[in-house]
């Protein structure tokens, strides 16, 4: 007659629930169902099925945060090689200016020895 019970109660409840959302039930809602039956241990269960839900909802939030985390590195990553290579192709184009400046004041030395660069 208990078991029959039960079986009514988780029945109805399961009903009830599938009516009342769109989504299947979870396993923290089955966890409450089988709660409902006994009063002693459903205090128990309740908060087994609380931590369920709870523990549920923070693998999907970690799950997010990994996934934009792992984003943001791959976008760092790409910052960071983007970084060095203007670092490098600007060290060339100073060495390459500093040769030209360098040799466009010789040249104009050599040819010009009587003027001077300075403005004062």
């Amino acid at each position: 007659m208990k078991r029959l019970k039960m079986i009514s109660t988780v029945v109805v409840a399961m009903t009830v629930l599938a009516g009342c959302t769109a989504k299947a039930p979870t396993t923290g809602d089955f966890m409450r169902m089988h709660a409902a039956d006994e009063k002693a241990t459903g205090i128990d269960q309740k908060e087994i099925a609380k931590n369920w839900d709870k523990g549920l909802a923070l693998k999907k939030s970690g799950e997010k945060l990994v996934k934009h985390g792992e984003e943001l590195v791959k976008s760092g990553d790409k910052d960071i090689t983007t970084g060095k290579n203007e670092i490098e192709q600007g060290n060339k184009d100073i060495i390459e200016g500093t040769k030209l400046t360098d040799e466009s004041e010789r040249v104009f030395h050599e040819k010009y020895p009587d003027l001077k660069l300075d403005i004062k």
